[in-house]
């Protein structure tokens, strides 16, 4: 099984680039003709440009692809905001997924997985992934196939 989110970390993506092109574009407008008053008009904008960005920022978006095979559990994921990091990869084997925790964090917008593994070391615990790029029915599918897989009901 896969759950992959590609078009919509795409369109998520493309929503940085356009909203930031049209804050530009009416900032330029607004210089040219002379609009009286600028500080006033061209204040109210940059705050609700500023005000998208930060809840954007602030669900933690990410380009998840979701695997389950026989032997493994993967999760990749790569943040989707403008300032981001490199691809990061969780694999489990499933005969070591010791359970996972979902958290629901900023009033239930973004809810977030976090992988325990048993090793022979003991329990090792992975970064919270935010999975609040997914849609519901993928989300719902995502934790059917964990709870399916963890060994902690």
């Amino acid at each position: 099984m896969t759950i992959n989110n590609q078009n919509r970390a795409a369109w998520i993506k493309l929503f940085y680039y356009v909203f930031i092109f049209l804050y530009l574009a009416v900032s330029i407008i607004l210089i040219y003709l002379k609009a009286k008053p600028i500080y006033p008009i061209f204040g109210a904008i940059s705050g609700f440009v500023f005000a998208c960005i930060a809840l954007s920022l602030s669900l933690n978006l990410n380009y998840i692809i979701y695997q389950e095979s026989e032997e493994k559990i993967i999760l990749r994921y790569y943040p989707l905001h403008p300032f981001h990091q490199k691809f990061k990869s969780i694999e489990i084997p499933k005969s070591q997924l010791s359970h996972f925790d979902l958290r629901r964090k900023l009033f239930g917008l973004r809810p977030e997985v976090t992988l325990y593994q048993q090793t022979e070391r003991g329990l090792a615990k992975y970064p919270s992934v935010s999975i609040s790029s997914l849609t519901k029915s993928s989300q719902a599918e995502m934790i059917k196939s964990l709870q399916k897989n963890s060994k902690k009901k």
